[in-house]
């Protein structure tokens, strides 16, 4: 109760009497209600070491992808390169 009466104290002159009263009255319920819903170092470390465990799967899925891609896309292009140097060859047999 003494440090309540300090701290309506100390602020009544800078903010209000009412402001006063309403920061206290939101520093007791937080107070009555504890502490039970805030988040330890020890919570934000474990949701950090997650978001890095689960950041570090999707890379290698994602460089997985692309690399399939790229050997995909350059098959592709060799099928069609040498289908073309085909057609250029018939072409050029065909002409008299």
């Amino acid at each position: 109760m003494a440090k309540t009466l300090e701290l309506y104290n100390a602020l009544k002159d800078r903010i209000g009497e009412e402001g006063t009263r309403v920061i206290i009255e939101a520093f007791d319920e937080v107070a009555d209600k504890g502490h039970t819903n805030l988040a330890t170092k020890d919570d934000l470390l474990k949701v950090e070491t997650k978001l890095a465990n689960k950041i570090d799967k999707v890379e290698l899925t994602l460089r997985s992808e692309i690399e399939k891609s790229k050997s995909d896309l350059l098959r592709w292009m060799f099928i069609f390169w040498a289908s073309q140097i085909g057609i250029i060859i018939a072409l050029i047999k065909l002409l008299p």
